[in-house]
């Protein structure tokens, strides 16, 4: 067994592979950039080293530093952990010339899998299914429009290295195609230094079915049986389970199958994932390969018992596995939700800030795998991914009641997430009757949409900022002598209420011709409980950026929340031009597509912003003339700035 391991990586998957090593015995070499050096793997190995600052080439993605730490430290071998080197070949190939072992498959399988291109060429030759498309090295835009053209609107445009969802387009009629496939192409350059791609056909509400693979080190290939994938945003997955409620046992078989069929076609060596595409006929499709540990490997590990990072290791030492398939069993149902620092009801934009605390009482039993902890900052730098939140119960209807119990209980003070959205998603009635697919989000975007509040809920919110701002104050307004109209911003959005009565305890106010009376019960810190409208509500707050306005959380609700002095009668952004373009979030000014004096008609795209390693767009508010542009491509900006006016 190896004595020594560096891990190649951050957060919570560092973490994750420090755990099985010392399981093991094996020694660990963690390794942070500089903005990292407060996050909880910075200090976690047995030996711990800085990379110094800059980019992440600099640091995370420099082959060069991370080779030579590790001969300085003495390891046997280095652990990618996902994302950054894990499907980097010359990673693997530079190890090797090193004289220390790459943990995961041969750079060959590393090169084939991770070309869309070559990889559905192998599949043919196997005898796996494909959606039907064009892969051939062919990229002239005409050439492609005519091959659309042949396969059918919509089509599906894909960059043939990495995935992620960059590089990707739908494309629904032929007028769209041209722009998204320059959208597609200049993603793809951006994010992988290779702008080809290919074309599918896009199937309509499919399902994203993948199956779990380890290779031993004696030729042997293994599958942990399927994961349910289907619960996305712009092509991130944001829950996954296992097993799939769709999936019979015949299917399950034939998937998995297919799966060890790839795996022996290939020579595979260590962990990876195939990934399909099931239609609503059960018709299913192979997609790609991720020749890494997924995120989503906790949910495999529930319901079969089997240590995957510790399989990934003995494999890469040369060891066979002392079990047959027939020995991995599936017991219960495991679902795993992703805890992103974003706010769903502004668009999904990524938050920054500051990790306060994060309160996880284990009311209920759940894993929580995160890579920060209390005081930590958000970085723009990195994925907006906080934590995986993963439980395990006995069938699918228990193990959903037991993750609304856990995203109760697990929160991230000080920094705005999707906790709520998620529990949205799990309460939704076709979710709880399995009846998903990859545009479940799309589909219901009314349904899970927050922002249409009730009257009463909106009372709970009011309440629990007075009752915030009283413990942090003792009173907002000092002694209240008469009746004063109040603003107040409920995720960005702007509601009026009269405040009829302040006390320490008590607060009455009037909200759209209805009267509210709230009693404070008890506080400490960040948690308080208070009583209204025959109900009781537990509540935490904390404020999450330098203009005051609070994260309120009351029982299973989250909302941004300012309280305005003097009421006003547009929202903040308002105070500005009609065309006046603002930067929704920090991040890089990435493309400049109008130039000043250039005409713009409303919702066309003036700029776009790259932050947590996704572009956003920047539309016109209005029809007019680009009159400034205030920063150049390639320019940090803070959210809020103003980027660009129109007149």
């Amino acid at each position: 067994m190896f004595d020594k391991i560096l891990i190649a990586n951050r957060g919570e998957i560092a973490l994750r592979v420090v755990k099985t090593c010392r399981k093991l015995g094996i020694k660990t070499v963690t390794i942070f950039a500089d903005n990292d050096q407060f996050l909880p793997h910075a200090n976690a190995g047995d030996e711990s080293v800085s990379l110094g600052g800059g980019s992440l080439a600099q640091t995370y993605l420099n082959q060069r530093k991370i080779i030579d730490l590790a001969k300085k430290y003495n390891v046997d071998a280095i652990h990618p952990g996902y994302g950054f080197l894990s499907e980097n070949s010359s990673f693997q190939q530079n190890i090797a010339k090193a004289g220390m072992i790459f943990i995961g498959p041969c750079a060959e399988a590393i090169e084939l899998m991770g070309d869309k291109k070559e990889s559905k060429v192998k599949m043919e030759q196997i005898g796996v299914p494909l959606v039907p498309g064009y892969h051939g090295e062919n990229q002239d835009e005409k050439f492609l429009l005519d091959e659309a053209k042949k396969i059918g609107f919509p089509v599906l445009i894909k960059a043939t290295a990495g995935g992620g969802g960059k590089g990707m387009r739908i494309v629904q009629e032929e007028a769209e195609f041209l722009g998204a496939l320059e959208a597609s192409k200049r993603e793809a350059s951006n994010a992988f230094g290779n702008d080809k791609v290919l074309l599918e056909k896009y199937i309509e509400l499919p399902r994203h079915i993948e199956v779990q693979l380890v290779s031993d080190g004696k030729g042997n290939h293994y599958h942990f049986f399927e994961r349910e994938c289907s619960i996305q945003r712009r092509y991130q997955k944001v829950i996954e389970e296992t097993p799939s409620p769709i999936i019979d046992d015949e299917l399950r078989e034939k998937i998995c199958s297919t799966a060890v069929k790839i795996a022996e076609g290939i020579n595979y060596l260590g962990a990876g994932t195939i990934e399909y595409i099931l239609t609503p006929q059960k018709d299913f499709y192979f997609l790609e390969m991720n020749t890494r540990l997924q995120v989503e490997h906790p949910v495999t590990e529930e319901v079969t018992g089997f240590d995957l990072v510790e399989l990934q290791i003995r494999a890469a030492n040369g060891e066979a596995f002392g079990f047959k398939q027939e020995d991995i069993k599936q017991k219960g149902h495991s679902i795993e939700c992703r805890i992103y620092a974003e706010d769903p009801d502004n668009n999904f934009l990524p938050t920054n800030g500051r990790v306060k605390k994060i309160s996880a009482q284990h009311y209920t039993d759940y894993r929580l795998d995160s890579g920060y902890t209390d005081g930590n900052s958000i970085s723009t730098s990195y994925d907006p991914m906080l934590a995986k939140l993963i439980v395990h119960a006995d069938s699918r209807e228990n193990s959903i009641k037991k993750m609304n119990h856990a995203l109760d209980d697990v929160l991230f003070l000080g920094a705005k997430t999707n906790r709520d959205y998620l529990k949205r998603i799990l309460s939704h009635k076709e979710f709880v009757t399995g009846n998903i697919h990859t545009h479940f989000v799309e589909t219901y975007k009314k349904q899970l949409d927050q922002s249409t509040y009730t009257d009463q809920t909106r009372a709970i919110i009011i309440a629990a900022a007075l009752f915030s701002k009283t413990i942090k104050e003792k009173s907002i307004w000092n002694v209240i002598t008469k009746k004063l109209s109040k603003e107040i911003f409920i995720d960005e959005k702007s509601f009026c209420f009269d405040l009829l009565e302040q006390s320490h305890n008590k607060i009455t106010f009037a909200h759209r011709g209805n009267e509210y009376t709230f009693f404070l019960r008890d506080f400490e810190g960040e948690y308080y409980s208070f009583e209204g409208m025959g109900d009781f509500y537990y509540a935490f707050q904390s404020y999450i950026n330098q203009d005051e306005a609070q994260q309120i959380i009351v029982n299973s609700l989250e909302a941004k929340v300012k309280l305005v002095a003097k009421a006003q009668k547009t929202s903040m952004a308002s105070l500005l031009g009609e065309g006046a373009l603002q930067s929704p979030m920090p991040g890089k000014v990435f493309k400049i597509l109008k130039k000043e004096g250039e005409s713009v008609q409303e919702g066309e795209d003036v700029l776009i912003v790259e932050a947590m390693k996704m572009e956003h767009s920047i539309k016109a508010t209005a029809s007019g003339t680009v009159k400034n542009i205030f920063f150049k491509e390639g320019e940090q900006v803070q959210g809020g700035v103003l980027l660009c006016e129109i007149e």
